[in-house]
């Protein structure tokens, strides 16, 4: 019936050739254009099953993949999109295979990179002793925060400019721009962290310890190289679990920034716990420490990157322990309006 169908398509554009000559060469264009659209039409009926699977794939993995999930709520303006982030996490099988059933999930490390730990490699730690030992700085005698050393001024007042280092975004849309530059100050202990981000730093753990309370630093600035190691160690360890490559890569990409797109990486972010509480975990939450940052991170410049609620936009899960520098003005916007950088660069930037 093919080579019938076929030969039908050439006899009749042949005999309208034949019939005259001045239509020769449009009957021969348009007898070629049938036959080719009769090719492919057949084509894709023989392998329908095969191109229909293909979308479906497509199609499931761009709808509920960490990487896209972020974009396609802000985008479509989904008002329950945060309430659908959660039940994805809590029903899929990805999440119910991540966690050992011998452990609750607050025993688990869930870190933007904190993989050694995880691997049984010990993870280095920073106090403030080990940080001012040999280290230039004056102290922050008689400093008591934000309103203390600079004039507060409200959100209407302040302008914010996209090309402000301390404001760049970075995250899984939005990797480490390539002209962006830095310069990596480092200390006699061999913590390394953007220079400039040092002294408010120094300032914050001065100012926590005259509370009583001792901050510790972990995992400061890493280079692109251990970021992808870390990241590479995690989805082996998902593995390791039963999970398949591709579960594992997406439950990685909710607690591990992709390489290329962690704020580690250009010295940043700071995980930050205490001496009496040193694991990376969510339980670092409700220690005197976890809230001390919470309440004066921003006087001092620092945001809580990953707040608890805003998964959906993030792109990471809650971590109470990571914090971003953002320079002492945005950083009390956000906290004031209780915004994550996303949403700070929608609204001001």
């Amino acid at each position: 019936m093919d080579n019938t169908f076929r030969q039908s398509i050439i006899t009749y554009f042949m005999s309208a050739s034949e019939k005259n000559k001045r239509l020769k060469y449009p009957c021969m264009a348009a007898m070629s254009m049938s036959l080719f659209g009769y090719s492919v039409g057949r084509h894709f009926m023989a392998n329908g099953k095969r191109y229909a699977s293909m979308m479906f794939v497509a199609v499931f993995f761009m709808s509920s993949c960490s990487f896209s999930f972020a974009v396609f709520a802000e985008r479509t303006g989904f008002a329950s999109a945060q309430e659908t982030y959660s039940a994805i996490v809590e029903t899929s099988d990805v999440s119910l295979a991540v966690v050992d059933p011998v452990k609750s999930p607050d025993e688990m490390i869930l870190d933007d990179g904190a993989v050694a730990e995880h691997d049984g490699e010990e993870m280095a730690t920073y106090t403030l002793d080990d940080l001012l030992e040999n280290h230039d700085h004056d102290g922050a005698d008689g400093h008591t925060g934000y309103a203390d050393t600079e004039t507060v001024m409200s959100a209407q007042e302040l302008t914010f400019d996209s090309s402000d280092w301390r404001l760049t975004l970075i995250n899984k849309q939005h990797p480490i721009p390539e002209e962006y530059d830095f310069k990596l100050g480092t200390f006699t202990s061999g913590m390394r962290c953007d220079e400039r981000v040092i002294e408010d730093l120094l300032l914050m753990m001065q100012a926590a310890k005259k509370d009583g309370l001792n901050l510790v630093v972990r995992s400061p600035y890493r280079t692109s190289h251990h970021q992808e190691d870390n990241f590479n160690d995690r989805i082996k360890s998902y593995m390791r679990q039963g999970l398949s490559y591709m579960e594992a890569y997406k439950a990685t990409s909710r607690v591990i920034t992709v390489p290329g797109c962690s704020e580690h990486e250009v010295g940043l972010a700071l995980d930050i716990t205490s001496d009496t509480y040193i694991p990376l975990l969510q339980g670092f939450a409700d220690t005197e420490e976890g809230k001390w940052l919470r309440e004066h991170g921003h006087e001092y410049g620092f945001i809580l990157r990953y707040p608890s609620g805003k998964e959906y936009i993030t792109g990471i899960e809650y971590e109470p322990w990571h914090f971003r520098y953002v320079g002492r003005e945005a950083a009390a916007v956000m906290k004031e309006e209780g915004l994550c950088l996303e949403e700070f660069w929608d609204k001001y930037l």
